[in-house]
């Protein structure tokens, strides 16, 4: 997520949309042909992923993630708006940071008006433990040495492992970064939310030296995804397990704090809403505001048949909207398949976007990327691919499915860790996709 715009001027709005304008001829929900290959770019890094994807102002595109597979490498690209690498960004688009740890992955990244690069992710030293580091970049890619320690700032939790999974810029500056901390001896896990000052110092005036923890139910929170409120609140999302049983199922979870980082008490139930809907799992791993303010959480929800996307919407309260879909919540499947939503994003219209992947033919184990788009009642707009709904089925002996994506103008990009040679000796590479709108 990054800082809202006013309409328009080229920048990011709050659902990581750029207004710069883009093509907007041919059916919505459809490949750009006029983007890489068709629509569609391989960038086969040796062993490389991508979790996260943002839009510049100019139209240029920042992608995070690794490369070096397990002893891992901090990675960023930056796409010219063809698709092709970016020559004036760092070796031919690629900019590699190894802090000397092992496990290097970078799971988010934002913008700052001035063109700054943030991003977040999780790295572990050899012997220890995981750890939350931020990273910013000037816009050649260079690292920015006025921000912590030459550019990075890492946090440790003693005897706990850190995973930061998504940040947001705040208006004046300040960095929020969220993930969860697993207990090392018995597994739990916790919400996590750090607040930095813009020269990457912990902010005094956010929870205890600028952290936070949210311990939902006393079992087991995972992910952490951060969205901007109003007034200066903080809406975080995630999953939560029901009992600390091993079988017990997960809920989507979501919580509103004050700017100081104390839970917003009018907001759900004591500051918090847990999901009471179906029978099986849910899991949560985003949220965003739409256009009027709703708070929007994405996922999926399982139990016996598949798991299917799963959209709901809170109202300023935190109590679902009955406006929305079946009693605020909508589920789609993708033809009997196993379907997982990863991100949603909010139109400046009011219509909303989710992302993730579905599985080939029913199969769990091979999948491609999937995109539906909602009215702003929840049903399918049937102007977007089919019914509401694209597939994009992977290539022979490879697995395409998306983790992140932006809106960019009038079409969204979407990237992931695709895999290919399938059959051979499989490797992973950068995928990164763009459909019209």
């Amino acid at each position: 997520m990054t800082t809202p715009d006013a309409p328009g001027d080229g920048g990011l709005d709050a659902n990581d949309a750029s207004d710069t304008s883009t093509n907007c001829t041919g059916p919505a929900g459809t490949l750009d042909p006029t983007f890489g290959d068709g629509g569609v770019v391989w960038l086969k890094y040796p062993t490389s992923g991508a979790h996260a994807i943002a839009a510049q102002p100019d139209g240029r595109i920042i992608v995070a993630g690794y490369t070096g597979g397990s002893g891992g490498t901090f990675a960023l690209v930056r796409l010219l708006t063809s698709g092709a690498p970016d020559p004036g960004f760092g070796t031919s688009g690629l900019v590699e940071t190894k802090v000397g740890d092992v496990n290097l992955e970078l799971h988010a990244v934002a913008l700052q008006p001035d063109g700054r690069i943030v991003a977040a992710g999780f790295s572990r030293p050899t012997g220890g433990s995981f750890r939350f580091v931020v990273l910013r970049y000037m816009p050649n890619g260079a690292l920015d040495t006025t921000f912590g320690t030459d550019g990075i700032v890492t946090t440790t939790y003693p005897g706990r492992q850190a995973y930061a999974n998504s940040l947001t810029v705040m208006p004046g500056g300040k960095i929020i970064v969220a993930g969860h901390s697993e207990d090392d001896t018995v597994g739990s896990a916790n919400f996590e939310l750090v607040r930095y000052a813009s020269d990457g110092t912990p902010d005094p005036t956010f929870g205890s030296s600028g952290r936070v923890t949210v311990d939902v139910r006393g079992t087991d929170d995972r992910t952490g995804a951060l969205a901007l409120g109003p007034g200066g609140t903080i809406v975080l999302a995630g999953s939560t397990k029901e009992t600390a049983a091993l079988t017990g199922r997960y809920d989507m979870f979501a919580t509103r704090l004050k700017d100081d980082g104390t839970a917003d008490p009018s907001f759900g139930v004591a500051g918090k809403y847990i999901s009471a809907f179906g029978s099986g799992t849910q899991r949560a791993n985003s949220v965003a505001r739409d256009a009027t303010g709703h708070v929007l959480v994405g996922g999926w929800s399982g139990g016996p048949e598949p798991d299917d996307f799963a959209v709901l919407r809170l109202g300023p309260s935190g109590a679902l909207d009955l406006g929305f879909g079946d009693g605020g919540v909508v589920r789609t499947d993708f033809s009997g398949r196993v379907d997982r939503s990863v991100q949603i994003l909010g139109q400046d219209d009011g219509r909303i976007l989710a992302l993730g992947l579905s599985g080939v033919g029913g199969q769990s184990d091979t999948y491609g990327a999937s995109f539906a788009r909602y009215l702003p009642n929840g049903i399918g707009d049937p102007t977007f691919g089919s019914a509401g709904t694209t597939f994009l089925p992977p290539p022979a002996n490879a697995q395409t499915g998306v983790s992140a994506g932006a809106i960019v103008g009038c079409s969204i990009l979407a990237t992931g860790t695709w895999i290919y040679d399938l059959n051979a000796v499989s490797d992973t590479a950068i995928g990164v996709v763009r459909l019209r709108l």
